[in-house]
C-alpha cells in the first residue's frame, strides 16, 4: 500500500506520488462505502465550529452534538480522562487501532466505546479538532465493521490513514488538513508545552490534502469553498492537489443530498 503515515516533507512539494494519488482515490471510497448512508451525504463542517472544548465536559457536549450532525447519534461513548497512579482503561477495553501518538484514541469492549482523552488534548484546538474528527472517523468504521467485514481495498488501508479518511468523508476534513502540517513540523507555534515529536498522524499532508480536494468535488464544492478556513500552507497544499485531483475524482461516487454545508 502507500499510505505511509505522517513524515516531514522535503521543500514546498505537496502533491502525493501519481501512484498515491490513485490509491487515495480507490481508499476513500472504500471508506465512504463502508461507512454507509452518512458519508454519502455532501456534508462539510467548516474549520471554526463555535464550540470550544476546553474541558471533559464540554468536550463530551461537543462530540454528541456532533454525532447528531453526522448520522451518529445512536452512537453512545464514554469518555474517560487519563489520572496519574490509575490504569488507563477499565478492564476489557482494546484499542481500536494503534493508540500510540494520540491526545485522544477510542477503545472498545463488545459493544461498548471509550474515547481515552490525554489532558494536553485542550492545550491546541488544531490538535484537538483534529483529534476527534479522526475518532469520530474511526467510531463510524468501527460500527459498520461491527456488522461486515472489511473487504478489498479497505483492507489494505491502515487502520490510522482510515480512519482519518473516514472523518474527511463524513465532513471534518478542514480539521485533519490544518492538523496535519503541525504534525508535519512537529510544532504548534510555541507555548504549548506538548512534545509533538511523538504525536502522529496517519495521513501526510500531501496525502490529506489530496483527499480533501477529492472529498469537496464528489461534494460538488469549488476549490475557494473547499480551500475556506484552512490555513495558509494547508491551503497551499490543497491548491496544489486540486488539479490533479480532477482526474483520480471520477472514481468516486457523487454525493447525494442530505447533507449540510458549513464552510
Amino acid at each position: 500500500m502507500y499510505l505511509m503515515g505522517s513524515s516531514a516533507t522535503s521543500g514546498p512539494r505537496f502533491l502525493p506520488e501519481p501512484e498515491t494519488q490513485e490509491f487515495l482515490a480507490r481508499a476513500l471510497g472504500a471508506v465512504t462505502e463502508a461507512l454507509g448512508a452518512v458519508a454519502r451525504a455532501p456534508r462539510w463542517l467548516g474549520a471554526e465550529p463555535p464550540e470550544r472544548p476546553g474541558d471533559l465536559d464540554s468536550l463530551f457536549g461537543f462530540v454528541c452534538g456532533l454525532q447528531e450532525e453526522i448520522g451518529q447519534g445512536d452512537l453512545e461513548f464514554t469518555l474517560l480522562e487519563i489520572e496519574p497512579g490509575k490504569p488507563p482503561v477499565p478492564p476489557g477495553f482494546e484499542p481500536v487501532g494503534d493508540p500510540t501518538g494520540h491526545l485522544l484514541h477510542t477503545f472498545a469492549r463488545g459493544p461498548e466505546l471509550l474515547l481515552l482523552v490525554t489532558p494536553a488534548l485542550f492545550r491546541v484546538r488544531t490538535l484537538l479538532l483534529g483529534s476527534v474528527a479522526r475518532e469520530l472517523g474511526r467510531m463510524g468504521l468501527w460500527q459498520r465493521q461491527r456488522e461486515v467485514e472489511p473487504a478489498g481495498v479497505l483492507a489494505e488501508v491502515d487502520p490510522e490513514s482510515a480512519a482519518e479518511l473516514a472523518g474527511i468523508a463524513l465532513g471534518m476534513g478542514l480539521w485533519l488538513a490544518n492538523g496535519a502540517y503541525i504534525f508535519e513540523n512537529s510544532c504548534c507555534g510555541g507555548g504549548c508545552g506538548i512534545d509533538l515529536r511523538g504525536i502522529r498522524a496517519g495521513l501526510s499532508l500531501p496525502e490529506v490534502s489530496f483527499a480533501l480536494a477529492l472529498d469537496a468535488r464528489r461534494k460538488g464544492l469549488s476549490r475557494w469553498t473547499g480551500g475556506r478556513g484552512l490555513d495558509a500552507t494547508q491551503k497551499a497544499a490543497f491548491k496544489a492537489c486540486w488539479g490533479a485531483s480532477a482526474k483520480a475524482a471520477p472514481a468516486l461516487a457523487a454525493a447525494s443530498s442530505g447533507g449540510s454545508l458549513r464552510a
